[in-house]
């Protein structure tokens, strides 16, 4: 038996309506779920509309038309106390809390529940205590926000969002102004916390990689739509992935997974090799302007190989052998190989 979707939505038009104007449709005929336990990202180029969906979601803003449900109620009709004790928000905007301690600002998630002086229970402290130790920052307990990093720092939002042991997490653009380090421990912090904890976490992010990588499921959004939705090994597969980010210069590249440049062709080339060696020397050789392709439709073959316990590369047919990737794209160059292949 399924459970029942944390969040959904039924024919959901995101925009904006103001008096006297034509309202402003950003996306429309959105129907999603968010299931327990699930990583969702949600993808898209500047200007989609990410935003405006997640503050839709978030009841920051009002649909033009189609509903919102919420563990199976719909949004508009939630107090906000009832929806903050549903779903938790965690913004890109820096707040400014000076030197209070970081205790006292997970605790603050537990506002949906304390009475109006906000004073804390023996439940209250054991719901901010389990959040700061899901997060693993419960050293930094008593040292003042405006001390840590930015990377400690964003744990400690989120731990104030788990603080209100909601069913739905929405964070926007949590891993913006960290450093690839911190961006790849906070994504599989998201993961464990929504797989671990039966929780269905929304992230909008523009770390394509690492959503690939980690996300259970991404919602796909181009510009003027529509909102594709699968599985992301589906959506690289029927090109979905490449059509939301179609633009001029830039190709999705289904066989290493990465964006490239549409750089000038310098023709076609073959490659033999595999494993971490393979891979980074065909980003080399497409970095530089050539196409890889099977050996059998190239005339040019470039070889991986040890030689002396040492990693080098030659041209099949050809001497010399080189021992770094720059030494092989210069020879490349200089000879022409691949042109009118």
């Amino acid at each position: 038996m399924k459970e029942r979707p944390f969040l959904e939505t039924r024919d959901l038009v995101v925009g904006y309506a103001r008096p006297r104007h034509p309202r402003r449709v950003v996306v429309d005929d959105i129907n999603v779920i968010l299931r327990p336990g699930e990583l969702v990202c949600l993808l898209g180029p500047n200007g989609a509309g990410k935003s405006t969906l997640i503050r839709t979601l978030c009841g920051m803003q009002a649909p033009l038309e189609g509903e919102v449900l919420v563990e199976g109620e719909p949004l508009g009709k939630l107090s906000p106390s009832d929806l903050a004790r549903r779903m938790s928000l965690v913004l890109t905007e820096r707040v400014a809390v000076g030197m209070m301690p970081v205790a006292t600002l997970v605790s603050l998630g537990r506002h949906p529940y304390t009475d109006w002086a906000g004073r804390l229970g023996a439940r209250d402290r054991e719901a901010v205590r389990r959040a700061m130790a899901d997060v693993g920052i419960e050293p930094l307990a008593h040292r003042p926000v405006c001390e840590l990093s930015d990377g400690e720092r964003q744990k400690v939002m989120i731990a104030r969002a788990l603080a209100q042991e909601p069913g739905v997490m929405v964070l926007d653009e949590a891993t913006a102004f960290l450093d690839l380090p911190r961006r790849v421990e906070l994504m599989h912090l998201l993961r464990s916390l929504a797989h671990e904890g039966r929780r269905a976490i929304l992230l909008s992010t523009h770390d394509l990689d690492l959503a690939l990588r980690c996300a259970d499921r991404l919602w796909l959004l181009a510009p003027g739509g529509p909102l594709v939705q699968g599985v992301p090994e589906d959506l690289v597969l029927t090109d979905a992935f490449a059509r939301t980010f179609a633009d001029a210069g830039v190709l999705f590249d289904k066989g290493s997974g990465a964006f490239t440049l549409a750089l000038e062709g310098r023709g076609t080339v073959a490659l033999s090799g595999n494993g971490i060696p393979g891979m980074w020397t065909y980003r080399a050789l497409e970095r530089a302007g050539y196409r890889v392709v099977h050996e059998r439709d190239a005339v040019t073959c470039v070889e991986t190989l040890e030689k002396d316990g040492r990693l080098c590369w030659r041209i099949r047919g050809r001497e010399p052998v080189h021992h770094s990737l720059e030494s092989l794209l210069a020879h490349l160059n200089s000879c022409g190989a691949g042109e009118g292949s």
